[in-house]
């Protein structure tokens, strides 16, 4: 890499905060190199060989790309603040630190490691596909991974959808989540349909494969029958302490298979079962217990050592290379009577390694397929179980008809997701009291109820979306999500008082709305609902195109209107909220077919390239 000595100022501090940037991440690798030579030995040799590489070419650029003739200089910038520079006969090169806080940039050696890329934005912009199917995909969300997310506690065990922290250390269900969850395993589902047939294994069918442990004080029996409505049934008596195995069947060892689903029959709240993970980094094995408990508001949680007694004894939470975590398990029907299953348990396992109390966001655990392989599942107490254990790689169905379930059996009277935990905004001068709603969450909602009546053929699910309808015509100082800007209708993700007409919000809601503009019903009581959604929909189309402009910084965007209502300095959105605007944008161009928007999109993308309005 050779340094050329340009004319023009801007581009020598381009280049020498290229070189700056390379220093520091030659200093940065060193001791990161250092760090790993001494805490994991055990490093991937191939990835300790590209570290290298990088580190060696990192250095040799540094030593390259000293300015040449510089020298060390005490400078001041932004009225008077010091600080180190360096200069020369000619110029003066500030710290890549001060110009990357100052211009908002950002860069990283290339893959070859021996050419350093500068980028105004880190977030990639990317545009939807023009032909939208409002009963297909849902935008880019096929590329969601909701559960891994570090704000996302478990999925929940007994609703199967996701339970948040975002804004409350107890878990809670927040709409929004959800629904996303909902329409990532859809987008999935409905791409992945085109691609490939999903694997699956049946265990169990055979009386030999379920095995049987002495429990501390009784015997696991099992008890093999034909049921009318089940078929071949096993009756298992066991005791119910988690350090009883119970009665188990070995699971595949493919580590592709990690969705475990069956049907069984608890009949009382001491039934409990259990699935047994070994971890391939460290051969560590994880018990993941699911059991009839509240876990203290908890839906995860690491087993705490109890003494027993002449009762029972509960299995100690970590021993040599194991550990054990309970799920909180409430089942959706009364004890005696059957229910399905499905656990994704490369999620269960992320989650619960995730679920310290003391836990820090970089504790996060993200495990992928090939990480962990399932080696039995297990049963407790008294419980009837189907001689039909599968083995799946995926759960798309199931995680989206689970959201949607969610969605039509907790919808509240106003036809709404109340969230409910407080949300305070802008340094608490906004907030919203638990119970709260979002027009984020009922577009959301509405997108993925729509596909589920059509996926479905149930009738339940669109008159949930059709109900979900009545929060936008109501005003967001009565409950609802309609504000007015300008005299402009506004749906508000965060319904405040002043509003705070946050845009991507605004958008989702309007795709929401979209979606069910389309339906086509026979039910003409259902049709004057859809028509109900056409005229929202354009009424907001209506008022994105009177307020878009004070969006627009000239060099990025604004994430909503606050400083308008309270007179602050303006919010910026980030560069990957940027990047959720253009996209967001550009989808609602191409359905409108709309020119202005269109070029507006394609502006804010020129922004993120460094692209800048004119000035006077």
């Amino acid at each position: 890499m050779k340094c050329w000595r340009w004319r023009s100022n801007r581009h020598r501090i381009y280049l020498f905060t290229a070189c700056a940037v390379l220093f520091l991440l030659s200093k940065y690798i060193s001791s990161e190199k250092e760090r790993v030579d001494e805490e994991d030995e055990e490093l991937n040799p191939v990835a300790l060989q590209e570290e290298e590489k990088v580190f060696s070419a990192t250095a040799e650029s540094k030593i390259e790309c000293e300015p040449p003739g510089s020298i060390e200089s005490k400078c001041t910038a932004d009225n008077g603040k010091p600080m180190r520079c360096w200069k020369d006969e000619e110029d003066v090169y500030f710290p890549v630190s001060y110009l990357k806080k100052r211009f908002d940039m950002t860069g990283r050696v290339g893959k070859d490691g021996s050419t350093f890329e500068l980028f105004t934005s880190y977030a990639k912009m990317r545009t939807p596909d023009a032909n939208y199917d409002p009963l297909g995909v849902f935008g880019h969300f096929s590329t969601y991974s909701v559960e891994t997310r570090d704000r996302v506690r478990c999925i929940s065990a007994k609703t199967n959808v996701p339970m948040s922290t975002q804004w409350d250390p107890v878990p809670y269900y927040y709409p929004i989540q959800i629904a996303q969850y909902g329409l990532q395993h859809y987008s999935r589902m409905k791409l992945e349909s085109l691609n490939k047939t999903d694997s699956e294994v049946i265990l169990g069918v055979k009386s030999n494969e379920w095995k049987g442990a002495a429990g501390m004080h009784e015997t696991t029996e099992r008890l093999f029958f034909n049921d009318e409505e089940k078929g071949k049934v096993v009756n298992i008596s066991a005791g119910y302490s988690l350090a009883n195995a119970g009665a188990y069947v070995y699971l595949d060892k493919s580590t592709d298979l990690h969705v475990v689903s069956f049907d069984w029959k608890p009949y009382d709240g001491n039934a409990s079962f259990t699935v047994l993970a070994k971890m391939k980094q460290d051969d560590l094995l994880v018990l993941i217990n699911y059991v009839f408990s509240e876990g203290n508001g908890k839906c995860v949680w690491q087993e705490e050592e109890k003494s027993f007694d002449d009762e029972f004894i509960v299995q100690k939470p970590k021993k040599d290379g194991q550990v054990s975590y309970s799920y909180s398990y409430i089942g959706s029907k009364p004890f005696g009577e059957w229910s399905t299953v499905t656990r994704d348990i490369l999620v269960d396992v992320a989650r619960a390694l995730s679920s310290g109390e003391n836990r820090k966001k970089d504790d996060n655990v993200v495990l992928h397929p090939g990480d962990v392989r399932l080696v039995s599942l297990g049963f407790r107490g008294q419980l009837a179980v189907k001689q039909q254990i599968f083995q799946r790689e995926e759960q798309h169905l199931h995680a989206f008809k689970s959201a949607a379930d969610w969605l039509a059996e907790n919808q509240d009277v106003k036809g709404g997701w109340a969230v409910p935990v407080e949300r305070s905004i802008a340094d608490r001068k906004l907030v919203l009291p638990p119970g709260w709603h979002s027009a984020m969450a009922q577009g959301h909602g509405i997108s993925v109820l729509t596909r589920a009546f059509k996926h479905f053929d149930d009738e339940k699910y669109l008159n949930s979306a059709l109900k979900a309808l009545e929060l936008f015509k109501t005003n967001a100082s009565d409950g609802g999500v309609r504000a007015e800007f300008f005299g402009n209708v506004w749906y508000e993700e965060y319904p405040t008082t002043p509003g705070s007409f946050v845009l991507n919000g605004f958008l989702y809601s309007l795709i929401g709305l979209y979606d069910l503009s389309k339906l086509e019903s026979l039910n003409s009581e259902h049709n004057s609902k859809i028509q109900e959604a056409k005229e929202l929909y354009s009424t907001g189309i209506q008022s994105l195109k009177q307020l878009l402009p004070l969006y627009d910084t000239g060099s990025g965007t604004i994430y909503d209107l606050r400083h308008v209502a309270l007179g602050s300095a303006p919010n910026l959105a980030r560069w990957d909220y940027h990047a959720v605007h253009v996209y967001l944008l550009k989808w609602i161009a191409n359905l409108e077919k709309d020119d202005f928007l269109s070029k507006t999109a394609d502006r804010w993308i020129g922004y993120a390239y460094g692209k800048r309005a004119k000035h006077n």
